[in-house]
């Protein structure tokens, strides 16, 4: 490979790291959104907005917020989950003014369904890290945390 002419160096860090990130992500979210929509009638956003709601009642801004998505991407999802019948919108006991997403039965074998397509979509590309998943995994959960240092907010 030859130099590239502006000094680039792409097999340097940060850049290799970013370059790896995209490349996997990609190739990962294309072969499970292709799954998920063949299979299910979901795409990848609809299938984390359903897992997130199945673990217990949420609200739409709650959903944006751990998800880190605009609302308007939230509440796009979540006309496809309720139109087909996966989740419902229903008011919060003690405040009439808050409304809960609550999976239904449907929206319940719907996820289990695409969750075993998940995990033969992604199962492969799992087993290439072997031993190494855990620690992977914790590598990408650990760059979510917000650096506490005054020069991350600078």
């Amino acid at each position: 490979m030859s130099p590239d002419p502006h000094g680039l160096d792409l097999t340097r860090q940060p850049l290799r790291f970013l370059a790896a990130y995209w490349t996997a992500w990609q190739g990962l979210s294309g072969q499970v959104q292709a799954a998920l929509e063949r299979e299910h009638g979901l795409n990848l956003r609809a299938f984390l907005i359903l897992s997130h709601v199945q673990a217990g009642p949420l609200t739409p801004s709650d959903l944006a917020r751990s998800l880190d998505l605009p609302r308007y991407e939230v509440a796009r999802a979540l006309r496809q989950l309720q139109d087909a019948g996966a989740l419902t919108h229903e008011p919060q006991p003690g405040d009439a003014r808050r409304r809960a997403l609550h999976v239904t039965p449907a929206g319940q074998q719907l996820w289990h369904a695409a969750m075993q397509t998940l995990q033969r979509a992604t199962q492969p590309a799992l087993n290439r890290l072997g031993p190494h998943l855990n620690a992977v995994t914790a590598g990408l959960e650990a760059l979510t945390i917000p650096d506490p240092t005054p020069e991350a907010t600078a």
